[in-house]
């Protein structure tokens, strides 16, 4: 699939097939990818501040080093994803599946991370603060995740 813009910054790409789409490094700052499927996408070191992904299908996907910052990813499906050195600073993952998603290292800073099946999720190394949203009786440092105090 081919879109037909200059840049993806606030591109309307709502409810489209995006399945293994390569988008290393891309800039989709602002865009609207809310019910996209995103399967298998290759995002490693994107740009996805702000962008809305409201229940898009990101299962399986690679987004190493990629930046969520305030992004709204509200029952993303982002299971088995592979989210390494992410920067989810005050992204909304409340309700997303991320179960056996790989969150190595990555910043939640301020996000709400209160996601389905998120003790199965790999955190180890990850950094959150004071203003981090979690689960009811979710232990994030049980987890592996370093807390600032701050």
């Amino acid at each position: 699939m081919q879109v037909p813009a200059d840049t993806l910054v606030g591109a309307n790409l709502s409810g489209l097939n995006l399945h293994r789409a390569l988008l290393d490094g891309q800039v989709l700052r602002g865009a609207n990818l809310s019910n996209s499927d995103l399967r298998s996408a290759w995002l490693e070191g994107a740009i996805l501040d702000q962008a809305d992904l409201a229940h898009a299908r990101l299962p399986a996907c690679n987004a190493t080093k990629a930046s969520f910052i305030g992004a709204n990813l509200v029952g993303a499906f982002m299971r088995s994803g592979i989210y390494k050195q992410v920067n989810f600073t005050r992204a909304i993952l409340r309700d997303a599946d991320v179960g056996r998603a790989q969150m190595q290292e990555a910043i939640f800073n301020g996000a709400d991370v209160r996601a389905v099946e998120l003790a199965d999720a790999d955190l180890a190394g990850a950094h959150a603060d004071q203003l981090t949203k979690w689960p009811d009786a979710f232990d994030p440092e049980a987890h592996g995740v370093i807390i600032s105090r701050k």
